[in-house]
């Protein structure tokens, strides 16, 4: 086993956070999705990002509970 075996874990953590982050904040009802297209009906634009929105942030937050699943593990 390598120096750090927990890496891998660590990885996908972090990777799970900033995947999260990028959902919320790019969305335009919760996050600054309006600041950065201005669209002509926002009302719209927020009920077509929302699924997409949470779909992200799910699937964001089951790649960071694998992420402290692998950490919990030991190395044999």
């Amino acid at each position: 086993m390598g120096k750090h075996p927990r890496w891998s874990g660590l990885a996908l953590v972090s990777a799970g956070v900033l995947g999260a982050l990028f959902f919320w904040l790019s969305d335009p009802r919760y996050g600054w999705g309006l600041r950065w297209g201005a669209t002509e009906n926002t009302i719209d634009a927020a009920n077509e990002a929302l699924v997409g929105t949470f779909v992200g942030i799910a699937g964001s937050l089951v790649v960071l509970l694998i992420g402290l699943w692998l950490m919990t593990r030991r190395a044999v």
